[in-house]
């Protein structure tokens, strides 16, 4: 879109008004992650749970995660601090008269550390965690040898690419494997299903069956998710839905217009892509006609920008929609245009406390303490003491405990299955900060580990 003399377009969905010294900005991220109803597709003869708008919602998070740097940091921060020191086969240790754990010791050769070798196991927790921060779903891929007597391999299926496949009564069969779920181009593979709930009894049925399209299986992994029988949703979307993602990656796009061209902002003017739709639905405009809707996206910012600039214009206003939104037990507004009278003296220091609360807010819903990623946003922030930093982190590795737990259920089945010996397990072992004078590193490796 060309600039003219009353506007200047700063981002596709931020405009600066010149002569009203406002700035418009189209919510477009938050529409995109609301909820709607389940749709099972028919994609090349499977029928698939639609996985987000346009089943598409994998997608849409990669291509929203990096335009902030707090929500990429955060994901990642959150597979790093469950993969602690790394997946260790280990022999247990048990008290003779208890049984119980009370130590073990790496091992270093045989046949069970060749296995765990030849598959990368490090790589393959790695990859498993950052499904899991990133979409609360994993799909990794157990596969037989030839002759289907043992597991002979454990892979990582990019859950990006991976959809479920269910029959008719609509219960998971197949995990379903594209390159590319916005065409119908690439090839689907198929690979069959376990049931986490019973996956010996799975893995010996298809042992017993010896079906080559049955050699790799799918042992899917996820995070907890009420009211989604597919696939979860973490937590922390709700990022994009409040709008507070929407809101953050604007503010540097201003504070760079602002020091570019001295920009002066009285106003901020929020507009919901619902109010667009609605027009476009009323004058009969097709959503292939591009032209025609950025007519009316124009016309729209050169109505606000006469009605907040100029002596004459006083008293004007605009006609602003709304709608009621359900919120728990009651309802609250979501209003369609917003406008925000704001003081700004273009000091180079504008919207630094509205960036440290969005910074803040999304770091909560991710839940990592922004101190423990190396800083807090924002000029009056002040960072915690080292003893403060420490205890919580150990809070936060606690939190990680049921996702690696779940990322090394395949491993249990595994060794189950293969008949490995039974104090023969995997652990993850952690670093535990400390004070100097307990040990001269400042650290020591745990001994409080998740043991499969």
């Amino acid at each position: 879109m060309n600039d003219t003399l009353e506007n200047i377009w700063l981002l596709d969905n931020v405009c600066y008004l010149q002569d009203a010294k406002a700035v418009l900005i189209e919510q477009s991220v938050k529409e995109k992650f609301t909820d709607g109803v389940l749709n099972i597709l028919d994609v090349d003869g499977y029928r698939v749970p639609e996985w987000g708008p346009a089943n598409l919602l994998p997608q849409m998070v990669l291509q929203n995660i990096d335009r902030a740097e707090i929500v990429g940091t955060n994901a990642n921060f959150n597979w790093k601090v469950g993969f602690g020191l790394g997946p260790k086969l280990v022999r247990l240790i048990r008290d003779e008269k208890t049984n119980r754990v009370v130590d073990y010791w790496e091992i270093s050769e045989g046949k069970e550390f060749d296995w765990f070798e030849r598959n990368n196991i490090s790589l393959y927790l790695m990859e498993t965690l950052t499904d899991l921060s990133y979409f609360a779903n994993a799909f990794p891929i157990l596969v037989f040898d030839k002759n289907f007597n043992e597991i002979e391999t454990l892979r990582h299926r990019e859950a990006a690419f991976s959809r479920w496949g269910v029959n008719k009564d609509g219960d998971i069969t197949k995990m379903l494997y594209r390159a590319d779920w916005s065409t119908n181009q690439d090839k689907i593979i198929e690979y069959p299903v376990l049931d986490e709930y019973n996956v010996i009894r799975d893995l010996e049925k298809i042992r017993s069956m010896k079906r080559k399209s049955d050699r790799a299986a799918c042992y899917p992994i996820y995070m907890p998710s009420p009211g989604r029988p597919y696939y979860s949703y973490p937590n922390w979307y709700s990022v994009f839905r409040s709008g507070w993602y929407d809101n953050i990656v604007s503010i540097p796009a201003l504070k760079k217009a602002i020091l570019k061209y001295k920009l002066g902002v009285k106003h901020i003017i929020y507009i919901s892509p619902k109010y667009f739709a609605d027009k476009e639905q009323q004058a009969g405009i097709d959503s292939s006609d591009i032209k025609k809707r950025r007519e009316l996206r124009d016309n729209l910012v050169k109505q606000i920008n006469d009605v907040l600039s100029g002596e004459d214009n006083a008293g004007k206003s605009i006609v602003s929609l709304k709608e009621m939104m359900p919120s728990g037990n009651s309802a609250v507004e979501e209003k369609y245009i917003s406008i925000e009278t704001i003081k700004n003296d273009v000091e180079g220091g504008e919207y630094v406390t509205d960036y440290e609360t969005g910074a803040n807010v999304i770091s909560y819903a991710m839940e990592v303490h922004p101190s423990l990623v190396g800083a807090v946003p924002g000029k009056n922030s002040n960072s915690l003491s080292g003893s403060n930093v420490r205890e919580i982190f150990l809070m936060k590795q606690a939190l990680t405990f049921p996702m690696v737990d779940q990322a090394l259920k395949p491993l249990s089945a595994i060794r189950r299955f293969n008949k490995w010996d039974k104090d023969i397990s995997v652990v993850v072992p952690e670093y535990v900060f400390t004070t100097l004078d307990q040990n001269k590193s400042g650290k020591e490796e745990s001994t409080n580990v998740v043991v499969k």
